[in-house]
């Protein structure tokens, strides 16, 4: 992994040996990057800009940066590029940092845990200052589950989101969401989905869920760097029951989402302009995506 500093005065990212570990971070997004093609980097450009609007630094953010990150990505390969707001110190101004990061393996299907406890994130409504804490999560569900997800709730009890995923799930030929009222972060990928389903004149819901009320259903866990997977196991912490997925194989539904949302990432713009899409999915692309009306 490669760690770059912007500098403002200059207009550039600078590469740093320094050991960041120890800055406060503030606020961060990432995307996956296949032989220079992303899929809606704008959203993740807004997403960005909102977290950074709530840290009232607003301006640190401009159209050079976003240059500067575009022309450090390679253009053959698989990368995981993440972008930062740090704090170097209480006293120190905030810091924009990249990471140029070889992308993880990525996988089709998962195990997840169903905790006993609430969502335990200080920021839920802001991605990056509890990545620490949500890696921890995962590291004990990996040891004491081996699952690779973990469910988030509300004190009420129902799903959230997952911790690094965002949740849908289809109960008949209706993809549903988790209500805007629970708080989830703001999902690129899974707003993706929904604004496509809604072209197709798939029904779209928006309800609470308990974890329980999930199982038997073909559930679906997405985030930019794996696309869609499908929950093939729940393992419930509260209980230690194990929930496996009735549908078995992998559903004609599921594999025809995913190859929509693979053939969805656009090159990204010129590495000497403005960071956005080369262009935007088209009406063709969305008649030719062989996606499955209700």
């Amino acid at each position: 992994m490669s760690v770059y500093l912007w500098d403002p005065r200059d207009c550039r990212l600078e590469e740093t040996a320094a050991d960041i570990s120890a800055w406060l971070l503030k606020a961060a997004d990432s995307w996956f990057v296949e032989d220079g093609c992303v899929r809606a980097f704008d959203r993740h450009r807004e997403r960005f800009g909102d977290a950074v609007s709530q840290l009232g630094v607003a301006e640190m953010v401009s159209d050079d940066f976003w240059a500067a990150v575009i022309s450090l990505i390679p253009e053959t390969g698989e990368w995981f590029p993440r972008v930062d707001v740090l704090e170097p110190s209480a006293r120190a101004e905030p810091v924009l940092a990249f990471r140029l990061r070889p992308a993880p393996e990525r996988t089709r299907e998962l195990q997840v845990q169903v905790p006993s406890h609430p969502d335990p994130r200080i920021t839920p409504g802001r991605k990056g200052p509890d990545i620490a804490l949500l890696s921890q999560l995962l590291a004990r569900a990996k040891a004491d589950f081996d699952c690779s997800e973990v469910l988030l709730l509300s004190d009420d009890g129902f799903v959230i989101e997952g911790a690094t995923t965002s949740l849908l799930w289809w109960e008949g030929q209706t993809l549903c969401a988790p209500t805007l009222e629970l708080g989830a972060l703001s999902g690129v990928t899974s707003a993706v989905v929904l604004d496509v389903a809604r072209s197709r004149s798939i029904p779209v819901e928006f309800r609470r869920a308990l974890p329980e009320e999930l199982f038997g259903h073909e559930v679906w866990l997405v985030n930019a760097l794996h696309g869609i997977r499908r929950v093939r196991e729940f393992v419930d912490a509260r209980s230690g029951n194990r929930n496996v997925s009735p549908l078995g194989e992998e559903s004609e539904r599921f594999v025809q989402w995913r190859m929509w949302l693979k053939s969805a990432r656009r090159p990204l713009c010129s590495r000497k302009t403005t960071a956005t899409l080369s262009e935007p999915e088209t009406e063709r692309d969305r008649r030719d995506s062989g996606l499955t009306k209700p």
